[in-house]
């Protein structure tokens, strides 16, 4: 009677250490949660590249981000439910094989899934006053976007690239009608540098 008593205590012990197991691993900081934001930092590279590259990034509805400079159909990351470190090997391997560097170091801190984080955005990058996420509105323009972020600076180049899904198209940041092309959620707008040989309009164009 004791001998089964002593099986029985056992098992129910191991059984609470199971569930109290699986329960701190579901509820695990590290793992990226629906609607939750993730701060990427990147080490090993050019400080103007760090810059663009390093900040706050919110999930969208597919539980992905979207990051700049790599190509256009390989800068999607579904991110959910994955930890720090499985995004940071990820990134690491994807900027290493697009050749873009030799070695970064992605350094990636999950933070909350608060619902209050999901919003609609419009990721401003490149060379423009600060790199950000810009909360999206509807009937919002490229120029709202960009202007949003600080303005281009002087060193960026007046041919944007505005990138939706896998597509990505140019727009001249001088011209009436393309400051006028709506943005939608999860675009990303990118401000390359200014060509050796690139001028500027003194004004807008037709």
């Amino acid at each position: 009677m004791r001998k089964m008593l002593t099986s029985l205590i056992g098992l129910l012990m191991g059984c609470m250490f199971m569930m109290s197991g699986n329960m701190a691993f579901a509820q695990s900081p590290d793992v990226v949660q629906s609607h939750g934001m993730i701060d990427i930092q990147v080490r090993g590279i050019p400080s103007d590249d760090a810059q663009t590259i390093s900040g706050q990034y919110i999930l969208d509805n597919s539980g992905t981000i979207r990051m700049p400079q790599l190509p256009a159909g390989k800068n999607v990351f579904r991110v959910i439910g994955k930890t720090a470190r499985q995004i940071e090997d990820m990134l690491s391997a994807a900027y290493t094989k697009a050749e873009l560097y030799v070695n970064p170091t992605f350094i990636v801190k999950v933070q909350s899934g608060d619902a209050q984080l999901t919003q609609h955005i419009v990721l401003v990058s490149g060379k423009v006053a600060m790199r950000k996420q810009v909360p999206w509105r509807r009937g919002m323009t490229l120029i709202e976007a960009i202007v949003a972020a600080g303005d281009i600076t002087e060193f960026g180049s007046r041919y944007v690239q505005l990138s939706r899904g896998s597509k990505t198209s140019t727009f001249d940041y001088f011209s009436r009608r393309d400051r006028k092309v709506e943005v939608q959620p999860n675009d990303s707008i990118h401000v390359p540098d200014r060509g050796l040989f690139e001028t500027r309009p003194d004004g807008l164009v037709d």
